[in-house]
């Protein structure tokens, strides 16, 4: 055996991190990349693109049959009524009109998110964080982000930290899920989810318990664009119509953000152990937030050690926008 091949051997042997400590590590990267300032880690999702600009109410109601999933026992499957909801909140969105912002604008996004954090020598532990972030239109120019620890769901700890966005790169966690970067995909679904599927592709690894299947990273890359990105309306709507493209997405009957909001949510499950779900208000059908549940605690602790002795069912992370508009400036508000 040469000695790549023993490296490899090692290096495969080794346990892989999270899915929680990898967006940890990798939004601390991108931060040392932007600033020489230190951005305080966070858990959660950035919640930059839920329907802040607000949407049209849609009536009528989704009939599901719920089993007990343990954590709200309101897990639905329910391929259908997934489906209804995405049409749903699709309509929703074409009833928006596209702000098209200018190049030289920003979207300013307030959001609240909150995750179990881990580490040697400690339990798992809830952190919370409160969000501000100014991110240019055109993905060129600096950004800048604001934030502060919160005691769960309480008040927020301590002072604003903030941080220059070192552009170009994209948004905070250097995708790029800036406004013109977004606007140029495709608004026909089929079309869409292809697209998408170059932007996410499956993930491979020596271990295929580890794997990711393309439709696993798709669905994941959707939640984060929605969660984290500002979509015109035109691409929100396609975007749900793509997603009804998904096999085994689910509905999930009551679903809770950041911010407490009740509402529906669209789910797929992860081979690897976890339930990813994009929260929509039951009403109007904007979407609210993200959500990450411990779906089976026995398929996630074979392959991670960081969330042992946290509940199957408990919720992972989560993310709720507060408020988003186009302004002038980084620092303002309008």
């Amino acid at each position: 055996m040469d000695e790549m091949s023993m490296l490899r051997d090692h290096h495969d042997a080794q346990p892989a991190p999270s899915p929680a400590a990898v967006r940890v590590a990798r939004e601390r990267l991108a931060a040392r990349a932007r600033s020489r300032r230190p951005l305080v880690p966070r858990l959660g999702r950035l919640s930059l693109g839920v329907g802040a600009l607000g949407l049209a109410a849609c009536t009528g109601l989704v009939v599901v049959q719920a089993i007990d999933d343990g954590d709200q026992g309101r897990t639905l499957n329910a391929a259908p009524a997934a489906v209804q909801v995405l049409d749903r909140a699709a309509t929703a969105a074409r009833g928006q009109r596209d702000p098209h912002p200018r190049a030289d604008q920003y979207v300013f996004a307030e959001s609240v998110d909150g995750g179990y954090a881990s580490g040697p020598g400690y339990s798992p532990r809830w952190q919370g964080m409160r969000r501000k972030v100014w991110l240019p239109v055109d993905g060129k120019r600096n950004g800048l982000l604001q934030e502060r620890e919160t005691a769960g769901d309480g008040p927020a700890k301590g002072g604003w930290n903030t941080t220059v966005l070192k552009q170009p790169g994209g948004g905070p966690l250097g995708d790029p899920n800036d406004y013109a970067s977004l606007d140029r995909l495709s608004r026909d679904p089929d079309k869409l989810l292809a697209q998408l599927h170059q932007r996410y592709p499956a993930r491979h690894s020596s271990d295929p318990a580890r794997d990711r299947s393309a439709d696993e990273q798709v669905f994941n890359g959707i939640t984060g664009m929605v969660a984290e990105s500002y979509l015109p309306p035109s691409l929100r709507a396609a975007l749900f119509q793509a997603t009804k493209k998904i096999k085994g997405i689910t509905l999930v009957g009551d679903s809770t953000d950041a911010a407490g909001r009740h509402g529906v949510a669209v789910a797929l499950s992860f081979r690897e152990g976890i339930r990813e779900e994009i929260i929509f208000d039951r009403t109007t059908y904007a979407p609210l937030g993200s959500r990450t549940v411990l779906a089976d605690a026995a398929a996630y602790n074979r392959l991670f050690a960081d969330m042992k002795g946290v509940p199957q069912g408990r919720t992972l992370s989560t993310a709720a926008m507060l408020s988003t508009r186009i302004v002038d400036r980084p620092g303002r508000l309008s």
